[in-house]
């Protein structure tokens, strides 16, 4: 098949139906970003130096939920917050104006949450 002929369907179906070729060209390039994002999260999260990290007040408590592989639910109720999608959206430093407490506190009491999970996980695990 020619350049010529291959163009001329096209052509066509652009003079015909102007508004599918734009949607199906838009939709096209949103689906792309949206796998481009999720490539991209599936080699951060796999990357073992985003493992572990030391807590900051930016995370919010579905990062930290995330990296130390415990349920953001379970961490919640072990600070003592409402167990809800709103929680773990929350910033660390949120949580601890909200607590009245330093970050420094925050940190030791989510260090003590971690602690006993995996306490709880070995116990399961036996």
């Amino acid at each position: 098949m020619t350049g010529r002929r291959m163009i001329a369907p096209l052509s066509a179906l652009w003079r015909r139906h102007r508004g599918l070729c734009v949607a199906f060209v838009l939709t096209g390039f949103i689906t792309l970003v949206f796998a481009l994002q999720f490539v991209l999260s599936v080699f951060y999260w796999r990357n073992p130096e985003n493992r572990n990290l030391e807590l900051k007040g930016w995370m919010t408590l579905g990062h930290v939920a995330i990296v130390y592989d415990i349920p953001a639910e379970e961490l919640a109720e072990e600070l003592d917050l409402v167990p809800d999608s709103r929680s773990r959206r929350m910033m660390l430093r949120q949580i601890a104006r909200i607590k009245g407490i330093s970050l420094e506190e925050l940190e030791d009491e989510i260090a003590h949450a971690l602690d006993d999970y995996e306490d709880e996980k070995a116990e399961r695990d036996e």
